[in-house]
Parts: C-alpha cells; sequence; structure tokens
C-alpha cells in the first residue's frame, strides 16, 4: 500500500560503533563468533595487528558496542576467555 511509504523504516540503534573481544586464537575467536551467532549477536572474527595488543597474533570478535553486554555474558557462559575489550567509534 502506498500510504505507508512515507514512514520508512529507519533503523531504532544508530552506528555506536564497534567493540572488539580479544581472545587470542583464531580456533577460540571462531568459537566465540559462532556461540555470539546462537545469541543473534552479529560478531565477525577479526585479526588483530601488533600496535593494537602489543602481543603478537592475536584474534578476536568484532560486535557492535550497543552488544556488550550482552556479548560479554554469552561469552562468559560459553567458557571462552576474553582478555579484554576495545572499543572504537567507528
Amino acid at each position: 500500500m502506498k500510504r505507508y511509504d512515507k514512514f520508512k523504516q529507519q533503523d531504532p540503534s544508530p552506528n555506536r560503533g564497534q567493540t572488539v573481544a580479544v581472545i587470542g586464537s583464531a580456533t577460540y575467536a571462531a568459537k566465540a563468533r559462532d556461540a555470539l551467532g546462537r545469541a543473534a549477536v552479529r560478531a565477525e572474527v577479526v585479526k588483530l595487528s601488533y600496535s593494537s595488543t602489543h602481543a603478537g597474533c592475536v584474534y578476536g570478535v568484532a560486535f557492535p558496542s550497543a552488544q556488550k553486554p550482552n556479548a560479554a555474558y554469552v561469552l562468559d557462559r560459553a567458557g571462552i576467555a576474553v582478555r579484554e575489550y576495545m572499543e572504537s567509534d567507528t
């Protein structure tokens, strides 16, 4: 119906940046991504540079910052150790 065209759906949560949970190995980062996916939290595995972690080759999972409390709970319940959470504005 045309009359509803003027009420376009808007994103209820504006992009507030990303949070990266620093995990360690690529295997555990993939397990973390899968656990977050089962909990309906969009996440992707990212390789972190030495300059951001000062710990060599490290992987993590990136997800929307608005989901940080949920993600922390899910990762804790899944038994996945998180070294730190890094915030990003972009």
